[in-house]
């Protein structure tokens, strides 16, 4: 097996496989080869030096011009390819690097594609032969270079210089990086060794996974030809479990979809060719039956959903519209009690219903979202892909509508109860963080929560409806902005209990503020009531029930506290905050 650089925790998966049995076990005999600088991987392969090796996403590039490269598995979910530069370089953004000496490795075309998305011409970069020597940018001999984010960010902060990152991924360009991959004529001519070494690799991934310190332990003492340290190595395992996500994601997996993506992503920028085909690139070890003839069954189960909701909310805007006559209207007597009568008719109905809606499509639709996001994965038809999809993205809108109607009638009938528990605040906000990190990511936003110093470190409240609340204010907030920040602000202020025996209480500030598109001042209220968006145009580009803040507010004033509008402005983003009143016990009941 041909390695693409020289041995360090980049390989793990591959010594652990070594070390560990697993290729022999297999019945295989495998060798590592360490690369050279400038060394190409691919070719080797191709060349007959190795029957298997690691990759860049450069792959499809090759596949174009006749290479007969076979991906078996995407090792790194996110590329740790970068432009590496160093505080003192001047360098600000990637416009700054036009004009300056820069050292980019072979095999880097994701970098290009970056260039060309921030409008910089390739003809203006000076790039100069590659050292891969970090001395070269700590001495200012060159203003930036390729470099994995796993590795050579270590050295420029043990050389006292704050590493500044342009990673493509900013401009939506996340690719797979380090693909095991073969070729064509290794998986015809031995089809069963191509299985078994892909097996045996993947398991020695997830084993180094689990085991960092044990095989940075294991390099140190086996393969350690770079002489690093073993913090060095340390970090390196750091950073790279965090582009596989080998607690998230099955170690090697890859999306035809993904990789759809990459080719299209080269294609815009001249790359590839439009409409790319990926056929033969992408190794399947479990070739999928045809699930085509589900599909009709799934698009009559989600008109079934679709005409149920339709029953809904005309039900329930029927109820709402009967309960305004009652208290707008000065009716008399008679009149009076026969709406009333006739209100509590609609309403018992209603609540039959939708306990049978609940059973009925609540259940058929999970099962929808379900096997939809397991035909996606497994389909390898991209139109069939594109259609389940949809079917996926509809079943999700669907599940979240009927659940917001539900919440808000609960609400509304006062059979909404609290339940309240003493919660740690530090954890729990921690908790908030790391649910909207990736989407916050995805957007490339700046998501901040702080808990101010003076605040408790326990609070007693109903943590779901707080959650509740929070997270859709969160949502909408991370929904609403494209550039800037998302920040909460988390305060607290002691207030004195009417009742002593209350004990000590507080004041807590939910603080969320956006860069976003903002909210007019006139639209203040109306955000607050059901059905209701502050603006048409909005609302349908960015979709949504207009339950969420209806839901939010009616649970802040469960909680005892109130939820509005601080400061907003169009273009200018948005400012919410939540108030509750907490105390450390219930009148001495804990």
């Amino acid at each position: 097996m041909q390695l693409k650089w020289k041995n360090q925790f980049q390989f793990a998966g591959y010594y652990a496989a070594v070390d560990k049995g697993y290729y022999r076990d297999a019945g295989l005999a495998v060798s590592l080869h360490e690369a050279e600088p400038g060394q190409d991987a691919v070719q080797a392969v191709l060349k007959g030096q190795a029957e298997y090796g690691v990759g860049t996403s450069d792959v499809l590039l090759l596949r174009q011009r006749g290479a007969p490269v076979v991906v078996l598995a995407s090792i790194f979910q996110h590329s740790p390819l970068v432009l590496l530069t160093r505080e003192g370089a001047g360098a600000k953004d990637i416009q700054d690097l036009q004009g300056k000496p820069i050292m980019i490795e072979p095999d880097s075309a994701e970098l290009s594609a970056y260039f060309k998305y921030e409008g910089v011409d390739l003809t203006k970069l000076k790039i100069v032969p590659h050292t891969y020597d970090i001395a070269d940018l700590l001495s200012g001999k060159v203003a930036a270079m390729s470099a994995y984010s796993t590795d050579e960010p270590y050295r420029l902060n043990l050389a006292g210089e704050k590493p500044v990152i342009f990673t493509p991924r900013a401009g939506g360009i996340d690719f797979y990086g380090d693909n095991l991959f073969t070729t064509e004529a290794e998986l015809r001519d031995h089809p069963d060794r191509v299985r078994a070494f892909r097996e045996a690799s993947l398991k020695g991934w997830q084993y180094a996974m689990d085991h960092q310190e044990e095989i940075v332990d294991l390099i140190l003492r086996d393969y350690n030809t770079q002489k690093k340290t073993r913090d060095q190595l340390l970090f390196e395992a750091r950073q790279t479990s965090d582009l596989i996500h080998p607690e998230l994601i099955e170690v090697g997996h890859m999306n035809p979809g993904r990789w759809r993506h990459m080719a299209d992503t080269y294609a815009e920028f001249g790359m590839l060719p439009a409409d790319f085909d990926l056929k033969g690139l992408l190794y399947d070890p479990n070739p999928k039956p045809n699930y085509t003839h589900l599909y009709w069954t799934l698009a009559i189960v989600s008109l079934i959903a679709v005409a149920a909701l339709v029953w809904i909310l005309p039900l329930y805007r029927l109820n709402l519209h009967l309960r305004r006559v009652i208290a707008r209207e000065g009716v008399l007597i008679g009149e009076l009690r026969q709406a009333k009568e006739t209100a509590e008719a609609a309403n018992a109905a209603k609540t039959r219903y939708l306990a049978v809606i609940t059973h009925e499509v609540r259940t058929p639709l999970s099962g929808i979202i379900g096997l939809a996001g397991l035909l996606k994965d497994e389909s390898r038809i991209t139109e069939q892909q594109k259609m389940l999809g949809v079917v996926e993205s509809t079943g999700v809108d669907m599940m979240r509508l009927i659940n917001d109607v539900l919440e808000y009638s609960k609400i509304e009938e006062g059979r909404l109860t609290l339940e309240l528990t003493t919660i740690d605040v530090g954890p729990f906000l921690d908790g908030l963080h790391r649910l909207f990190q990736s989407a916050a990511k995805e957007k490339s936003l700046d998501l901040q929560i702080n808990l101010s110093p003076e605040a408790p470190r326990v609070i007693l409240t109903d943590v779901l409806r707080l959650k509740g609340i929070l997270r859709n204010l969160l949502s909408n907030a991370i929904k609403f902005t494209e550039n800037g920040a998302v920040t909460l602000n988390v305060s607290a202020e002691p207030v004195t209990p009417v009742d002593p025996a209350i004990g000590q209480c507080w004041r807590w500030s939910f603080v969320v503020r956006d860069t976003g598109v903002g909210i007019a001042q006139e639209n203040a209220e109306e955000i607050f009531k059901p059905y209701a968006q502050a603006n048409s145009s909005i609302a349908r580009r960015f979709g949504g029930t207009g339950l969420g803040l209806a839901i939010s507010h009616e649970l802040a004033r469960l909680l005892g506290g109130d939820l509005k509008l601080a400061n907003s402005s169009p273009g200018q983003g948005a400012t919410f905050v939540l108030e509750i009143v907490t105390c450390e016990s219930l009148g001495g009941g804990g």
